[in-house]
């Protein structure tokens, strides 16, 4: 509570001091959530990672373990809001020949599927997808184009959350040297504003929306955008060697409006890598929070209920 109150001065003052429009309204709150519930997915025999709840809640998208040798999506359907019955695999996003990965799933309100994928890279270094949802199948699939596709050898877009009207790409390029880092060496999240069916192109003003966010001392990944555009939530750790001490952290940023400023970042739930906690995604009344979670041998999906105020 400490720790808010400081945070809520400094943004105060720093009001005070200045006239921009778009400046963070302070009088908008952070969310908060109760305990963690388990969430079931009857039929499932392996790790489930990287969740995302379609936009009517009736699926829960998600891969299996995000190794990059043989990583797949897959998707179950809903019993309700802590139980889902597993289906397969989501036809149309999966390589055959490894090693590869297929992961990250996200969908806006039309219906309009993104994925990361490593087919043909590094020959083609763009490696965000796109295609149509119906009943367990993505269909007319293509690249997503755009200026925020780095097309430099080690750049990959990691992850990417999608506004629910499809109109904007919070997208997470992330920079991959095996020889000198375990996992990202940097990172940065970025918006893009959709031009056609396939190609975005970065906000002017990107880097000022989301500057209380990218900080250079940080790694982030898994974006995920709620409905209002109001609340952006990821994952983050501090930059540096990984160790069992390094702190993974879901965070959230507010915002009063969907042009204003992102807020500071808020840590909402924290776990030491033994404990990993990652890639939160939202329901789209916001009332539920979902996220994987490490435990001793496997990765499982768990949830939260946001707290009334």
């Amino acid at each position: 509570m400490k720790t808010y109150f400081k945070i809520i001065c400094i943004l105060l003052l720093i009001l005070s001091c200045s006239s921009n429009d778009n400046d963070v309204d302070t009088s908008q709150m952070y969310p908060s959530f109760g305990s963690e519930i388990n969430v079931t997915i009857n039929g499932l025999s392996f790790d489930a990672m990287e969740p995302f709840l379609s936009p009517d809640g009736n699926y829960l998208f998600f891969n299996n373990l995000n190794d990059g040798e043989n990583t797949k999506l897959y998707y179950a359907t809903r019993v309700n809001d802590s139980t889902f019955n597993y289906i397969g695999e989501l036809v149309g996003t999966n390589q055959t020949t490894a090693p590869h990965l297929d992961a990250v799933a996200d969908m806006d309100v039309n219906g309009n599927f993104y994925w990361t994928s490593t087919r043909n890279y590094p020959t083609e270094l763009n490696n965000l997808f796109h295609g149509t949802f119906n009943n367990g199948t993505i269909s007319n699939i293509e690249r997503v184009q755009g200026d925020f596709n780095r097309n430099t050898p080690g750049w990959l877009v990691m992850d990417h959350g999608i506004s629910l009207d499809g109109q904007y790409l919070y997208f997470n390029n992330a920079r991959f040297d095996d020889s000198n880092c375990l996992g990202p060496c940097e990172t940065t999240i970025g918006i893009a504003q959709k031009e056609n069916g396939s190609m975005f192109t970065t906000l002017p003003n990107s880097s000022t929306i989301l500057q209380n966010i990218n900080d250079a001392n940080y790694i982030y990944y898994a974006p995920c955008i709620s409905s209002d555009n109001l609340e952006l939530y990821y994952t983050r750790y501090l930059k540096g060697n990984i160790t069992s001490n390094t702190v993974f952290e879901i965070c959230v940023a507010v915002r009063p409006n969907a042009s204003s400023n992102f807020s500071l970042p808020k840590v909402l739930f924290s776990e030491v890598i033994a404990n990993l906690i990652e890639a939160p995604t939202i329901s789209i009344d916001k009332s539920i929070i979902y996220y994987h979670q490490k435990t001793f041998d496997s990765h499982k999906i768990v949830m939260r209920y946001r707290n009334v105020l």
